[in-house]
């Protein structure tokens, strides 16, 4: 089987994170794939993986930018002539059925990892029209496309999944991360935007008297953030590191992983850390709410929820490990690589595509 994955950038997402790893998987299992994508360190994690990966400019969006990516897809898809599109989100399935119409037009499968409310009405337009058959990454998120008007027969849920990540030693992680050996230590990985609610977090965060706060990631609410920090007397115990390649080593320097959003379609961060044996403390909404018994889930929006749930994982060492071995054996359970790619290779036959 031959296949195109279009994603709008390749960066430090959780989709960008799924797509290398479905990408890994199915190269693996002797097909071919090639990523077509914006700029993104990823990208060059994929090339350096031996996958095929076509840069094309999908980040930005606007009309002019997608013709440019349509046209670029069309060039290498007439010479490749790819069996089926695996588009994530709405603007690589624009991208992904438009630069392949004159390749036979291949079928197109859209993965939906999770919109902002007033976003499903456009998207599921665009999906209904361009997309033969939709993914949604959680219950959650297939109800609200549903809800939203796309047929419900045209819509199948498949999980994220997560690689369980390789981890260097506790001391030796937190020696490259300059941490002190027994110093409480907190992380979130997750694009700075409003919805992620890093600003709960560090409120949260200076309720302790101690520990270190890792912000991973970048984006438009930053400058505000930074700001957060310095009015609160936290320069010294919240770093804002920005986009990271490590996050292997920061997860085993880790005593708690946090994922304080709004909304979820299903966080691959959140994913990342329970396969890593990290306690998770996450807001109970969307697609996070699968990881009930196995995560403190808390209240969504509020300071004093995360500040509780926090103070539960940290000031309880045997809870503590108690989530760890469940977020492990959940993950084994229901979120694995091998089981993700069974069910999209089921779908990809369903579409007419022999796997």
């Amino acid at each position: 089987m031959r296949l195109l994955m279009s994603i709008a950038e390749m960066g430090s997402g959780g989709a960008e994170t799924l797509v290398a790893d479905l990408a890994a998987s199915l190269v693996a299992g002797g097909h071919e794939v090639c990523v077509a994508s914006d700029v993104g360190w990823r990208a060059q994690q994929l090339e350096g993986a031996g996958i095929d990966h076509l840069r094309v400019p999908m980040r930005v969006p606007g009309r002019r930018r997608l013709t440019l990516a349509s046209a670029k897809v069309a060039w290498w898809s007439l010479r490749s002539r790819p069996d089926l599109v695996h588009a994530h989100n709405v603007r690589a399935t624009l991208t992904g059925r438009l630069g392949t119409l004159a390749a036979g037009r291949p079928p197109v499968l859209s993965t939906v990892h999770g919109l902002a409310p007033e976003d499903y009405a456009p998207a599921v337009r665009v999906l209904e029209r361009w997309s033969d058959l939709v993914v949604a990454v959680s219950d959650p998120v297939a109800d609200d496309l549903v809800l939203r008007g796309l047929p419900p027969e045209r819509v199948r849920v498949v999980p994220n999944a997560v690689a369980v990540p390789r981890l260097p030693s506790r001391a030796a992680a937190r020696l490259a991360l300059g941490l002190g050996r027994d110093e409480q230590v907190a992380l979130c990985v997750a694009r700075l935007v409003p919805p992620k609610r890093q600003d709960l977090l560090v409120g949260a965060w200076a309720g302790r008297a101690g520990g270190t706060l890792l912000v991973v990631g970048d984006g438009p609410e930053r400058e505000r953030l930074d700001r957060l920090v310095g009015r609160l007397g936290l320069r010294d115990r919240v770093r804002l590191l920005g986009n990271r390649s490590d996050v292997a080593t920061l997860l085993a320097a880790t005593d708690v992983a946090v994922v304080p959003s709004d909304r979820e379609g299903l966080s691959m961060a959140a994913l990342e850390s329970l396969a890593a044996g990290v306690p998770l403390v996450a807001s109970d909404v969307g697609g996070l709410s699968a990881f009930a018994g196995a995560a403190e889930l808390v209240e969504p929006g509020e300071v004093d929820a995360l500040a509780h749930g926090l103070a539960a994982v940290l000031d309880d060492p045997a809870y503590a490990a108690a989530l760890a071995e469940r977020g492990r054996e959940l993950v084994g359970r229901r979120f694995s690589v091998a089981a993700m790619r069974a069910d999209y290779l089921r779908l990809y036959a369903e579409l007419g595509v022999r796997a």
